[in-house]
Formats: structure tokens, C-alpha cells, sequence
């Protein structure tokens, strides 16, 4: 995506600087001159990546699982080149954007959520620029059905089930605190053991 400054850029720098950031995005879309909200601009710009990162994964065979994974593979088909050429030049028009569904992906901690309004379960948080809501992925609840888990996710998931297997093994843990942990790990390799077995043959998702 293009980034342009607008013809009121009067100095060599400045022509270096958007033609540095040209080069990066990609020429995916542009920045019209005098854009008055650099935040909505920027969180659109981290979406674009975010967005062409997963579809970069999921072409090079990354296997994802979970009851959102065929949404999840629906809004990242084709990545950011779906935005190829779009001109914001309003804040009003970048939040518009944003609200596009292909871009509501939220990583969180051993899960993805691939947000649904009207049927995520967490406690919505309010987006700071407008009126819209985010995912409090935090607070994810286990049972929502927005949920997918990538293979960097089940990277997170084992890590922590390998921290929860120290704690369960150990016999000086509170019994409180060992009943606990193993009510999570025992979770934990469900969720990895479910993974594992959605994997199709040949490692392509």
C-alpha cells in the first residue's frame, strides 16, 4: 500500500521519506494529503499487514483448527490485495474501512478470534477513535464460536502445557493449586490433541 504525503511536500526528504514508504506498502493503497487522523490510518495499515501475514501462512500450508477456521480462512483469501488502490481521505472513511469484515482478526494468547458480533461471548470492549466494539481477548470464553487457532497459537498452547506439566508433576504443589493446573492442562491437550487430529494429509490446511 502507497503512503503519499500529497503535493504540499516541498523538500528532498520528504520525497525520499514517501518514496521509502511506497516501496514498503506495496503500493496496496493510499494516503490522501491532508489525512486528519493518523490513528485510524495506522491501525488500517497494521490490519493490511496482519492480514497479509495470515494469508502468506495459510498459502505456505498452515494448518488451522477451532470452530472459526473456515471463517477465519474465508476473511484472510487474498490478503490485503483486496484493498489494492483504496484512497482514504478521511478519518470517518479509515473507520469505515476498519469495519470491514475481512479485518476483524484479533490475535490473542493461544487463540485467534475471528470477531462476530452477534455471537462473541467475551466482554466487548469499546474502540477508542469510534462507536464501534473490539474483542476483549483477554477475557476469551472457551465455548465461543469465534475462535480459531493458528499453528503460532498451538506454539503458545504447548509452551504453557509444558509449564503446567512442571507444576502438576510437582508433589509439594498446594492440592488447591495442583487441582487447578490440571483441570488446564488436561484442557490445554485437548485443544493440542484437536489439532492435531483436523491436520490433513500432506500438512495443508
Amino acid at each position: 500500500m502507497s503512503v503519499s504525503s500529497g503535493p504540499s511536500s516541498s523538500n528532498a526528504g520528504s520525497g525520499d521519506r514517501q518514496r521509502s514508504d511506497d516501496h514498503h506498502h506495496g503500493g496496496l493503497g493510499n494516503f490522501a494529503s491532508g489525512f486528519p487522523d493518523d490513528l485510524a490510518f495506522e491501525r488500517w495499515l497494521a490490519r493490511l499487514e496482519g492480514l497479509e501475514e495470515a494469508d502468506r501462512r495459510l498459502k505456505a500450508g498452515e494448518h488451522a483448527s477451532g470452530p472459526a477456521a473456515d471463517a477465519y480462512r474465508s476473511r484472510v483469501a487474498g490478503g490485503a490485495r483486496k484493498f489494492a488502490g483504496r484512497v482514504l481521505r478521511t478519518g470517518r472513511e479509515a473507520r469505515h474501512v476498519l469495519a470491514n469484515l475481512s479485518l476483524q482478526i484479533y490475535p490473542g494468547k493461544g487463540m485467534t478470534c475471528v470477531f462476530s458480533f452477534p455471537t462473541a461471548l467475551c466482554e466487548l470492549e469499546p474502540a477508542l477513535d469510534d462507536a464501534r466494539v473490539t474483542p476483549d481477548t483477554d477475557g476469551c470464553r472457551p465455548a465461543c464460536r469465534s475462535i480459531v487457532r493458528t499453528e503460532e497459537n498451538i506454539d503458545e498452547l504447548r509452551a504453557e502445557a509444558a509449564e503446567l506439566r512442571l507444576v502438576v508433576a510437582d508433589g509439594a504443589s498446594p492440592e488447591i493449586r495442583w487441582g487447578r493446573e490440571r483441570r488446564r492442562l488436561a484442557h490445554w491437550e485437548s485443544l493440542l490433541a484437536e489439532h492435531e487430529r483436523g491436520r490433513p494429509e500432506g500438512g495443508v490446511s
